[in-house]
């Protein structure tokens, strides 16, 4: 991947070459356009499996939103930048443990399955006592 050094810093496309920032990196980076379009991600039999993929992580970033909605009077401000991150990482292992549904269908059972919350930092920073 290309990395851009010059004087002008810019997000974007220009022509056929796109030109991003990644969070947590510095400098401007580029690369090439393309890739499928999102209406052959959604219909084309080929991207059956990316669909799957895309419904399950949906579930476990909705699973980890309520599971912080519930917690937020308790939370406050006592969380740090990457709790949303690490949480939807335990609901998607917590997806993976049922084996019952096909891929695609799996639930996130958090009553079944709560010994992946134990010990859950919210906030990796703050030192424990």
């Amino acid at each position: 991947m290309a990395k851009h050094r010059g004087l002008m810093k810019y997000v974007g496309t220009l022509g056929d070459v796109r030109h991003f920032k990644i969070k947590g990196q510095q400098g401007f980076y580029a690369g090439m356009v393309g890739g499928p379009t999102a209406e052959q991600i959604k219909s084309a039999p080929e991207f059956e499996r990316t669909r799957e993929k895309m419904n399950e992580f949906g579930g476990c970033a909705i699973s980890g939103k309520a599971v912080r909605t519930a917690l937020s009077q308790l939370m406050g401000k006592f969380t740090d930048t990457k709790v949303t991150e690490r949480l939807t990482s335990i609901m998607k292992k917590i997806n993976l443990k049922d084996g019952t549904k096909a891929h695609g269908y799996r639930k996130v059972e958090i009553s079944t399955q709560r010994n992946y919350l134990k010990g859950f930092e919210f906030n990796k920073k703050q030192s424990t006592l």
